[in-house]
């Protein structure tokens, strides 16, 4: 249950239960991470929607970040 590899289908259900109204608890359970890992992914990939995250932003910005890093 590796931070590092949140995956786009692991994005997009993280978006879906957060628009459910479902706590970080239980999105990272329904998604097999760690509460830890949920709190960073959406701490690092802010978005200005009423949620405050979005899979398709945290998707380009995982990406930039990679090609930084290389």
């Amino acid at each position: 249950m590796s931070y590092y590899n949140f995956k786009p289908k692991q994005r997009n259900k993280l978006s879906a239960l957060l628009r459910a109204g479902h706590t970080q608890k239980e999105i990272a359970k329904l998604i097999g991470k760690t509460a830890s890992a949920v709190c960073q992914e959406l701490k690092r990939n802010p978005a200005d929607t009423k949620m405050g995250y979005d899979a398709g932003l945290a998707k380009e910005n995982a990406k930039r970040r990679r090609i930084i890093a290389n």
